[in-house]
């Protein structure tokens, strides 16, 4: 039985199953690792090394065999459990972590994968990167939110749960490695934007943005958008399930902005009623897609059919071709 055990670890070693990590699984802050091994009876050092400080506490263990107890002496484990042969070692490890980003450049966007690596080169058959919130206890305070693509997202969490992305397997070295794992042409439409409260400015700044169809499962992230080689900006997109649409916004438009005027148009002793007009002349040589959403002191009446009126002022959409020019009045009543 002892021969044909030797034997068959000799095999396993000669085949490269027995390399550090065949099965990892990278979260925001850590990584689940399983690395095959074969058991002699009742008893096996494990020579950990290093990276038992980085090894969350609690979570090694055999898996396929029954434990009896582990035993922890400097950089080893002495595991002492009922059963042999082939099992798996099973740790979460601090010193592997990843998360998501984008671009998207001319309409194409590519979800790339950023995994940083501390301590010695890992080996992995079988890859995963897994973005979406899986606390690891204590990791928080001791390096910082593990959660980090999550965190900065705009809701400051993800209502989807856990994003899982197959990586090619492969060697990964110390240090950050980045790769594209899914890339797509999404054909995005061109927005600006202006919301906030009621101002009487004569120029209104618009931020700009793009709103797309997501062509695969997106996890919260950073994006890079580019332009006719041009760079316009970074932004945070937020967790959108395939086919849901996205939204995303870069920040003040430098061209676009809104020109207004407003004059009274009737009062009273309790009341004062307001016409005000907002006019727009699309820049671009493209269309583009104009939203609005102002909110108004209560109580107020508005007078603006062609919006939707909302308990706290209103919102509208207006899609505009190249160069195209739009004029937009309502009256608003106020009490004085």
């Amino acid at each position: 039985m002892r021969k044909l055990q030797a034997g068959l670890l000799a095999l396993l070693w000669g085949l490269g199953i027995l390399a550090w990590a065949q099965e990892v699984v990278v979260y925001p802050g850590f990584a689940e690792v399983k690395e095959p091994v074969v058991l002699p009876p009742s008893a096996w050092v494990y020579l950990a090394g290093e990276r038992l400080s980085r090894i969350a506490p609690g979570s090694l263990r055999l898996l396929g065999v029954e434990e009896r107890e582990r035993v922890f002496q400097g950089t080893t484990v002495l595991f002492r459990y009922r059963g042999e042969g082939l099992a798996t070692l099973r740790y979460l490890y601090t010193g592997l972590s990843g998360e998501v980003f984008y671009t998207l450049e001319e309409g194409r966007l590519t979800l790339w994968a950023r995994l940083r690596l501390e301590g010695g080169t890992l080996e992995a058959q079988k890859l995963t990167l897994i973005a979406g919130e899986a606390p690891l206890l204590g990791m928080a305070e001791a390096k910082g939110l593990p959660m980090r693509a999550l965190a900065e997202a705009p809701s400051g969490e993800s209502p989807f749960g856990l994003f899982r992305y197959p990586l090619p397997p492969g060697r990964l070295e110390p240090g950050t490695t980045e790769l594209p794992v899914l890339k797509a042409q999404v054909y995005p439409n061109r927005l600006l934007r202006h919301q906030g409260p009621f101002r009487t400015d004569r120029f209104l700044a618009l931020e700009r943005g793009y709103r797309f169809k997501a062509p695969f499962p997106l996890a919260p992230g950073s994006l890079e958008a580019v332009e006719e080689g041009l760079f316009l900006g970074q932004a945070l997109l937020p967790a959108t399930p395939e086919g849901e649409v996205a939204e995303v916004w870069l920040g003040r438009d430098l061209e676009g902005r809104l020109e207004r005027s407003v004059s009274l148009f009737h009062q009273s002793e309790k009341e004062a009623t307001y016409r005000v007009e907002t006019r727009f002349k699309n820049p671009y040589p493209y269309p583009i897609v104009l939203l609005l959403s102002e909110t108004f002191p209560q109580p107020f009446r508005l007078d603006f059919p062609e919006a939707t009126h909302l308990p706290q002022g209103y919102r509208m959409e207006v899609s505009l071709k190249p160069e195209e020019s739009l004029t937009l009045v309502y009256r608003l009543t106020l009490p004085r």
